[in-house]
Order: C-alpha cells, then structure tokens, then sequence
C-alpha cells in the first residue's frame, strides 16, 4: 500500500512539473506579460491576433501572438516578422471592421391639440 502510494504522488509531481515547464523554444506567459521570446517566426497563416504587454507593467514589452488553436506566443517588438505580422493583423481589423452608418429620421407630429 505504501508502495502505490509512493508511486502516486511520484506521478502528480511529475504532472505538476511537467505542467508548469514550458516546451523548450516556446515563449513563456505570465497572464499577459512576456517571460521570453519565441526562438522561431510562426507561420503567419496561423497568427489570428496580438496584443501587446507593456514594458511598464512587464519585464519585457512583447507582442503576444494567439494562433487559431488559441495558443499564445511572445514575439520580439524588434524583430522584423513580428512588426510585419502586427502591421499585417491591423491591416486586416481595419477591412473587417467597417462602420455601419444608418440614417434615422424622425417626424413628429406638427398640430397637437391638448
């Protein structure tokens, strides 16, 4: 009994370790701040949007990429593929977002009797 439970709790820290250690040359993120830079450029065709964190609030300003699976990456502000693919990512929201305009006119009655 002691046995399995020895090997139980070997395999929840194992979990737990295995949890909190990013996979080598992945970007670290703490909530929305930039831990490290991602070693390699992700194909753009798989980014679908950014924010930045702020250098302020952060150790390290960055831009965090999401991809269409909903996984998050940090990029370096300072490297060329990452100012692209934000440039790029505006491009996008500005064709996508535009505002709808319609005209409303009232009219009121002009002969009210009380």
């Amino acid at each position: 009994m002691e046995c399995l439970m020895t090997v139980v709790a070997g395999l929840l820290l194992l979990t737990l370790c295995a949890h909190c250690i990013a996979p080598a040359g992945s970007a670290v993120i703490s909530s929305s701040c930039c831990l490290s830079f991602i070693s390699k450029k992700i194909p753009e065709s798989r980014v679908v949007s950014y924010q930045l964190s702020s250098g302020s609030i952060c150790p390290k300003a960055g831009v965090i990429f999401t991809t269409k699976k909903g996984q998050k990456f940090c990029g370096n502000p300072k490297q060329d593929w990452v100012r692209k693919y934000v440039k790029n990512l505006n491009a996008k929201r500005k064709k996508t977002s535009v505002p709808v305009v319609t005209k409303v006119s009232l009219q009121y009655p002009t002969n009210i009797s009380i």
